[in-house]
């Protein structure tokens, strides 16, 4: 029989580690599956044929895509390079899990100290909900701690090269964005589900709705829908869609009552694009939060301006 070569041998643990990694990458992802679409309110098993049809293929074409485009992307690594991007997806993945234990967390705090959240008035609903979010920044920021003290660095150094090249591509998602909106709303004949659900919320809670869309949801989102992402997907296209589609995806389902509602994934799912694009382009995650932060307060900044006209 004829003994192995070491250079043989790193060749089968390497590729045994790549294998493995996928699997365990696919298999989180389809873990993932349930809390995702509960995250927002959705019960999948409630849904009709066509939301849970769409639901379900749109989640197994993220794993498969996912994981086949990870082990194509890695089948040349070193060892080396696999363990490093081991801890880039366990950090990714542990945001992601942070994110989607939030509406648990947010009850369990109000159990433990025995408080009836209907028992609340509105300010003190307002003070708590926004010391939580304060709460869910600073752990995802010690997950990241690393990569946003260095990507804060470089952006302090370079913010108006970055705003001077990358503002562009965010115009012309706002000008898809609006457009896209007015040609749906006039084939639906009412706005978005999402946008009307912001609009309810702006009236009963103002403050807290205006402070955590402009300022809080840019960094959260940017951290779990871009960052994290890219932590797991390293392949550029891959991850500009897929990042691009959940965006919009979580913007559009539990909201879909006709056929023509699934085309909003269009307008929610643009600026995820460009946001994705960004971060490839400058792998600093702080370009697409500043530009995000722009955007969310813009747009909440308005639809207050028309609610109290």
């Amino acid at each position: 029989m004829k003994k192995l070569t070491n250079k043989q041998i790193d060749k089968t643990y390497k590729n045994t580690y790549l294998i493995i990694l996928t699997l365990t990458i696919y298999a989180f992802i389809i873990i993932f599956k349930v809390p995702y679409f509960k995250l927002y309110g959705v019960d999948i098993n409630n849904l009709d044929i066509i939301e849970k049809q769409i639901g379900t293929i749109t989640y197994l074409i993220f794993a498969t895509s996912v994981s086949l485009s990870f082990f194509i992307k890695h089948m040349k690594d070193t060892i080396t390079e696999l363990k490093k991007y081991t801890n880039s997806f366990i950090i990714g993945i542990s945001t992601i899990f942070i994110y989607m234990l939030e509406p648990f967390l947010k009850l369990v705090i109000l159990i433990l100290e025995k408080i009836n959240i209907n028992d609340l008035t509105k300010t003190s609903k307002t003070i708590y909900l926004i010391l939580f979010e304060i709460m869910i920044i600073s752990i995802i920021t010690l997950i990241n701690n690393k990569k946003l003290k260095e990507d804060f660095k470089k952006f302090k150094k370079n913010w108006k090269k970055y705003f001077e090249t990358y503002l562009p591509y965010y115009i012309l998602s706002l000008v898809i964005m609006i457009i896209s909106n007015i040609i749906i709303n006039k084939l639906t004949g009412s706005i978005a589900g999402n946008e009307q659900s912001i609009q309810e919320s702006l009236i009963k809670y103002p403050l807290y709705i205006f402070i955590q869309a402009a300022f809080i949801a840019p960094f959260i989102e940017e951290m779990v829908f871009r960052q994290s992402i890219r932590n797991i997907i390293t392949d550029n296209t891959t991850f500009i869609i897929i990042s691009g589609l959940i965006f919009g995806g979580l913007h559009v389902i539990g909201n879909i009552h006709s056929i023509f509602d699934i085309l909003y994934i269009i307008p929610y799912g643009t600026p995820g694009i460009v946001f994705a694009y960004i971060l490839t382009k400058t792998d600093n995650i702080f370009v697409p939060i500043s530009i995000h932060f722009i955007h969310n307060f813009l747009l909440v900044t308005l639809q207050i301006i028309l609610l109290t006209i």
